[in-house]
């Protein structure tokens, strides 16, 4: 079943071993509260950036599952909230709320067969309409997209880190 391949690869990404290196759980986990929050170049998100706005667009599409578009005002995905704003909310509750926002998709796709695929969303604009496969496959390119970023955001971070203590 395509769904089940698709909530594979969710889990994967997240949790597994990844033929290209690190799931997204290995990556951020030895990232500390003050690294977290620390752009290496202006031009590039902090770690805390990126797992808020995986955040985001993961209630996003859990929203569009449960037919219901009122996200919470703590995170939305047309915007990235700055490091200032996400340091309030910490690092450790961060991750937290990005592993709830996985396991709550999985769970939510995991009791449905493809047909589910199939069916349609409408965007909180009433404008666009997908089907749910567009989500999924959506969510599952985001993190590895993402986690992409993450690994050169965590290199510059340590390199930098490295420079300094020289």
């Amino acid at each position: 079943m395509t769904i089940q391949y698709y909530a594979q690869q969710l889990e994967a990404i997240n949790y597994k071993a990844l033929w290209v290196g690190q799931n997204m759980m290995e990556k951020i986990e030895g990232i500390s509260e003050h690294t977290a929050f620390i752009r290496p170049i202006t031009e590039l998100h902090s770690v805390g950036e990126i797992i808020g706005h995986l955040i985001a667009l993961n209630i996003d599409v859990i929203n569009k599952i449960k037919t219901h578009f009122n996200l919470p005002q703590t995170y939305q995905p047309d915007q990235w909230r700055s490091n200032e704003e996400l340091k309030t909310i910490g690092w450790k509750q961060l991750k937290e709320d990005y592993e709830k926002s996985i396991l709550s998709i999985l769970i939510l796709i995991g009791d449905k067969d493809d047909s589910f695929l199939e069916e349609n969303y409408t965007e909180e604009n009433y404008k666009i309409v997908n089907p749910f496969e567009f989500a999924i496959e959506g969510v599952i390119h985001h993190a590895m997209y993402h986690l992409g970023q993450l690994g050169i955001t965590i290199k510059l971070l340590i390199r930098k880190e490295l420079h300094v203590q020289n």
